[in-house]
């Protein structure tokens, strides 16, 4: 492992810490149990093959016993040692493309969808609320010490408590989604420490991908579908759990609408620094078209498959 690897692993974990200290305990534990997981499970399924797959069970039975099978937090471990368990055992052969490996976080977003079914879920909810609240609080005696007075104080009050208003209003419907973003970036931290790992004990590199070959399944259509039913069905019981199946494929589909523009770009001889500037202007200048845009062409993706179309031949040359 050369020096500058050795650095981005001193960074990735020197973050975790920073992201565990600042987080309020004992969610705070997560931001390092679920990276080790990951790559604990991950190494161990790409060394041993499906013997690994008992190193989620064993951090399963191990939550449960330390902190009871009713706490919320510990239930993230386990799953998210499973999503690493099936990337360790696809490692071979290549490994999975880009849209394949964000398909193994599928236990976590199941977790997330099931989440609101839970008896903790409102003590969550509530607990998520009230550091919202006090992160309200703090954030006036800022604009005071900054010196803000009399109405510039009362209408940034004002301004701040219509924002509040709408996260409470959102904040049930949209933490699990929230929490599988939290999860699926600590997943992918845990993959970056599984391969400074393997680099020094002189295994084979872990498998990476271009994101321009980004394509989800074509299973991730049937979530997409059926969080788009549980919405429109206004079933109120139901309804933070389509908005959960909805959302997290809606974002994976972004992404492949991005990855299917870079890729035709890129074919035709764009350099990749201006694709990635054009693209960061596009967002800027108009996130919520570039967004939904980008969620249409990924989801078109699926039946027209544009860069299968782009690398077939030129009918005109023929």
């Amino acid at each position: 492992m050369n020096r500058g690897a050795a650095w981005r692993a001193v960074a990735v974990v020197l973050g975790l810490a920073f992201g565990a200290w600042s987080t309020p305990l004992p969610w705070g534990w997560l931001w390092l149990v679920v990276p080790v997981a990951v790559a604990l499970s991950l190494l161990l399924c790409w060394r041993f093959g499906a013997w690994g797959v008992a190193t989620p069970v064993v951090l399963h039975l191990g939550s449960v016993v330390a902190a009871g099978p009713y706490t919320p937090w510990v239930w993230w471990v386990p799953v998210s040692a499973l999503t690493g368990a099936w990337m360790g055992l696809r490692e071979e052969g290549g490994g999975p493309a880009s849209g394949h490996r964000a398909w193994m976080l599928l236990p976590a977003l199941l977790l997330a969808a099931a989440l609101p079914w839970t008896v903790s879920y409102p003590d969550v909810v509530t607990r998520v609320q009230a550091a919202l609240d006090e992160s309200a609080r703090q954030r006036v005696e800022v604009l005071k010490q900054m010196g803000y007075r009399d109405e510039r104080l009362a209408g940034a009050q004002r301004s701040a408590e219509e924002g509040d208003a709408v996260v409470r209003r959102l904040l049930p419907h949209a933490l699990p989604s929230l929490l599988f973003a939290w999860i699926a970036f600590l997943v992918s931290a845990g993959r970056a420490l599984a391969a400074r790992v393997a680099a020094w004990a002189q295994w084979p590199r872990l498998s990476r991908r271009p994101f321009g070959s980004w394509r989800l399944p074509d299973g991730a259509v049937w979530l997409f579908l059926a969080g788009l039913a549980l919405v429109l069905a206004e079933l109120p019981a139901w309804k933070t759990t389509g908005w959960t199946l909805l959302v997290v494929p809606a974002a994976g589909y972004c992404l492949q609408g991005v990855a299917v523009v870079e890729s035709l770009l890129l074919a035709r001889g764009v350099p990749p620094a201006i694709i990635a500037l054009t693209l960061l202007f596009v967002l800027v200048m108009a996130m919520p078209v570039f967004v939904l845009a980008s969620a249409c062409v990924g989801l078109s993706d699926v039946w027209l498959d544009y860069r299968r179309l782009e690398s077939g031949p030129d009918v005109d040359s023929i």
